[in-house]
């Protein structure tokens, strides 16, 4: 028996001391690593916010369940162990110091449980330094930041409250079930006066807790009202609001009313005052909110809602900054890049989405499609970013092996032109080798840990394990046990690059931000970056129209700053926006490192930063349906096909270096006439300008229809017996904001059998005429904005086009060549396709 106890210590001890060294290896692994990414105030902002949550949680959970758990023991009067000497069978009492021992151990161990969940440090790090938004919402009076900060805070304790009264509630019961404190006689359930006074306490709390959801329920009905769309009403405020708050003070007044009874047995009082709090939440919260909105109490029916419905426009347009949009012509100053210039659109517009490009790539020439193994192939690593190449806008798409051992593939594709797969500007496939390894070090969705020198790669900022405790804590955390050598017969420096996924490295340094959909490629001169949006986002901002966005549903919303991760370093860089909101200037004022100005960045590189889709997406919408400071409640709309698909076709905005990418929909009237075209603009500013369209204002279906009328007639010409082999799809209609006006644009697309997608036509209209061609340049030409588009149906790559057919030819056969090299046999099959066509002998 006694040698039976001692094992059993000593397994107790050793699970302790793996517990404990895991626990604390890992804090050294983050440590080392947050100290080599340049955030050590990070790490130790992380550690203490969740020590104070979650040893807060632990230490008043541990108070709260040992008193729950001793008052139990209390009924205990012993505990019998039998044990055994010889053949003699004895009963040992267990002593009264080890049953509470017992208790306690058991308190902490229950409480620690209850407490692992509260991970959420950041929002605690938000309400200890969040800056005031220096607004209040005018109902309850408080500022904004405690709807942003404060209540995702709360409402995290209230659930841990709730689920830690719950469970030992549940545990208490079941220990007097056992003791036979509580039990059943017949068809009464039987309990002693400390059973029932215990029940009283915990009755008493669960009422204490329903008080507080009172409360809560009241900050949250400015959230999400009973109006359509969540609409604060003037019943909520004037009588659901006030029912919140007397339920709340109610309920709080009926726990200690009910201590009281229950404690000295009066249990008809306490069932008495149960009853009444029950029935006025049902009667109160929900049928008199009810029964009031359908007389005339609260005024006329038509106007009492007039003051609610105008605060939802104003708190709306903050919340997703609608007053910053741009107005065409009267902020177009130096460097703006609206309008374009018409000539510019035969290489500034892309004919291809980014939904359909990716259907029309396919299986680029001279990419590696098939592993050298025979498994495995090529997949989108990420959607394809766009960029300027040469004077054109291109498509930057990165593919990733499924086969580890393979490289990946990176293209660059001018997508100015009607059959993207013939016309690859630049392809370059990274090589293993360097002194960073397999490129890339970081990436979307890499995973695993990669061990560097580090004096051949000085500029990756990753852990060292140089010494025998750092290699000792990082196997221990990660669980490798070949990182406690770390090659240090080969390495003079090793150090350990880890979290390698671009998402999860952002998450552990900007875990206030909500990221955007798409983690996009990004190439400047040498350098390849991976950009992710970063956003202030939140859905208890107060008032507010709902949006869904990003994955969520937000009721605020705005652009804080873009994230660069070098792809070779894994360096990341927050690139502020130029009038951050309160919760990015939080982040900024604790970790200014993160943070780098556009101002201090490259100027080819901010020009490239990409669009800010989210927020655009969010910002005309809230325009559309609630106007703008200047213009007041207009109400607007989105065409039903405008982002069908995702954003629209991309195109080049502003001039020289300060040329980046922006996109265009239409936004119409409720006469369904063209209103104006909203623009989202990438680069430096990254913002949304408005243009509203002159009266008298053509109608959108009109436009359409012009379009599509003249587009078919084009495609009449097509043989019969080509069309009945190909399908053909018309793309949505798109603005252009130009020094002609406004420009609308439409694309007809065929899909072979073998699924490869090309443009045959390009509609452009002013409203008046409408030009058609093979490109840009000859439907520009149809409507009288270019003189020389080239020879009429001249097909890309032929002597008309802008790269000779030369030059083409000679690409598409080193493609050839190199295929053939590698027995990539696909790859050959599809450069050789591509030079048929160019040769005008397409494959049979």
């Amino acid at each position: 028996m006694q040698a039976r106890r001692w094992l059993l210590i000593a397994l107790a001890i050793a699970a302790v001391v793996l517990l404990v060294g895991r626990a604390a290896t890992a804090l050294y692994v983050d440590h080392a690593w947050y100290t080599a990414m340049g955030a050590p105030a990070l790490f130790w902002e992380r550690v203490l916010d969740t020590a104070i949550l979650q040893g807060g949680a632990w230490i008043v959970g541990s108070v709260f369940a040992f008193a729950n758990l001793h008052a139990v023991r209390r009924t205990i009067l012993a505990v019998a162990m039998p044990s055994r000497v010889a053949n003699i069978e004895l009963t040992a009492m267990v002593p009264g110091r080890r049953l509470f021992t017992a208790t306690v151990v058991a308190a902490m161990l229950v409480s620690a449980v209850l407490a692992t969940p509260l991970t959420n440090w950041a929002d605690l790090a938000l309400v200890r330094h969040g800056v005031p938004f220096g607004e209040i919402e005018g109902i309850l009076d408080h500022d904004l930041g405690h709807y942003l900060y404060w209540l995702p805070l709360e409402e995290t304790l209230y659930l841990w409250a709730l689920v830690s009264l719950v469970s030992l509630t549940a545990m208490v019961l079941v220990l007097y079930a056992l003791t036979r404190s509580l039990r059943l006689e017949g068809r009464r359930l039987a309990a002693s006066n400390h059973v029932r006074r215990h029940l009283s306490v915990l009755g008493c709390l669960v009422l204490l807790l329903l008080a507080w959801s009172y409360r809560l329920d009241a900050f949250d009905l400015l959230r999400q009202g009973s109006g359509p769309d969540g609409l604060f009403l003037n019943v909520d405020h004037r009588v659901t609001l006030r029912v919140d708050f007397l339920l709340s003070y109610g309920a709080g007044i009926a726990a200690f009313i009910i201590l009281r009874t229950g404690w000295v047995g009066q249990m008809r009082a306490a069932f008495v005052t149960l009853s009444v709090v029950l029935a006025a939440t049902v009667g109160l919260r929900h049928l008199l909110p009810a029964v009031v909105t359908r007389g005339d109490l609260l005024g006329d029916r038509n106007r009492r809602d007039r003051d609610y419905l105008a605060a939802r426009a104003l708190f709306s347009r903050r919340a997703f900054d609608v007053d910053a949009m741009r107005i065409v012509g009267t902020d177009s100053g130096t460097g703006s890049p609206l309008p374009l210039p018409v000539q510019a659109l035969r290489d500034h517009a892309s004919l291809w989405d980014r939904d359909v490009l990716g259907r029309g790539l396919g299986s680029v020439a001279g990419e590696n499609a098939t592993s050298a193994s025979g498994a495995g192939g090529l997949v989108d690593a990420a959607p394809v970013g766009w960029t300027r190449v040469d004077g054109h806008i291109a498509a930057l798409r990165v593919r990733r092996p499924l086969a580890s051992s393979d490289e990946w593939s990176l293209a660059v594709v001018d997508v100015t032109r009607p059959d993207v797969r013939d016309h690859v500007i630049e392809l370059s496939v990274e090589r293993a080798g360097s002194e960073a390894g397999a490129w890339p070090l970081i990436g979307p969705g890499v995973e695993g840990t990669r061990l560097l020198d580090q004096s051949r790669a000085p500029d990756i900022p990753a852990a060292t394990l140089t010494t025998r405790p750092s290699r000792i804590a990082h196997a221990w955390a990660l669980r490798d046990v070949a990182l406690l050598e770390g090659d240090s017969a080969t390495m003079a420096s090793p150090v350990l690059v880890t979290h390698r996924d671009v998402r999860d490295r952002l998450r552990r340094l900007a875990p206030v931000f909500v990221q955007g959909d798409d983690v996009l490629p990004l190439r400047d001169g040498d350098r390849f970056y991976w950009v992710v949006q970063l956003y202030s986002a939140s859905d208890r901002y107060p008032l507010s129209q709902r949006w869904q966005i990003a994955g969520g549903i937000y009721s605020y919303f705005k652009l804080a700053a873009t994230a660069l991760v070098d792809a070779r370093t894994g360096r990341v860089q927050l690139v502020p926006v130029a009038k951050p909101d309160a919760i990015a200037r939080t982040w900024m004022a604790r970790l200014p490192a993160l943070f780098t100005p556009a101002a201090a960045l490259p100027s080819s590189l901010v020009a490239q930063l990409p669009m800010p889709t989210e927020s655009a997406v969010a910002q005309i919408r809230t325009f559309a349906r609630y106007g703008s400071r200047l213009d007041g409640p207009v109400l607007r709309h989105l065409p039903d096909s405008a982002l069908v698909g995702g954003a629209p076709a991309p195109f080049i905005v502003g001039e020289s270096a300060a040329a980046t990418t922006a996109w265009s929909v239409p936004l119409l009237d409720a006469g369904d006439q063209l209103e104006g075209v909203a623009t989202a603009v990438g680069g430096a500013d990254r913002a949304t300008w408005w243009l509203a369209t002159p009266s008298p204002r053509p109608r959108w279906s009109a436009l359409r229809n012009q379009l599509q009328a003249t587009l078919d007639s084009a495609q009449a010409a097509v043989p019969e017996s080509a069309r009945r082999e190909t399908r053909l799809t018309a793309g949505r209609v798109e603005p252009l904001v130009t020094t002609r006006g406004v420009l609308l644009m439409q694309t007809v697309r065929t899909t072979g059998g073998d699924g490869r997608v090309v443009i045959t036509r390009v509609g452009i209209t002013d409203g008046e005429r409408v030009g058609i061609g093979s490109t840009v340049a000859e439907a520009l030409a149809g409507i009288g904005a270019l003189t020389s588009p080239g020879r009429p149906g001249a097909r890309p790559g032929s002597a008309s086009s802008d790269e000779p057919a030369a030059g083409t030819a000679a690409r598409l056969y080193e493609s050839m060549k190199q295929a053939m090299r590698r027995g990539d046999w696909n790859g050959f099959g599809v450069a050789f396709d591509s030079l048929g066509r160019v040769l005008q002998r397409p494959p049979q």
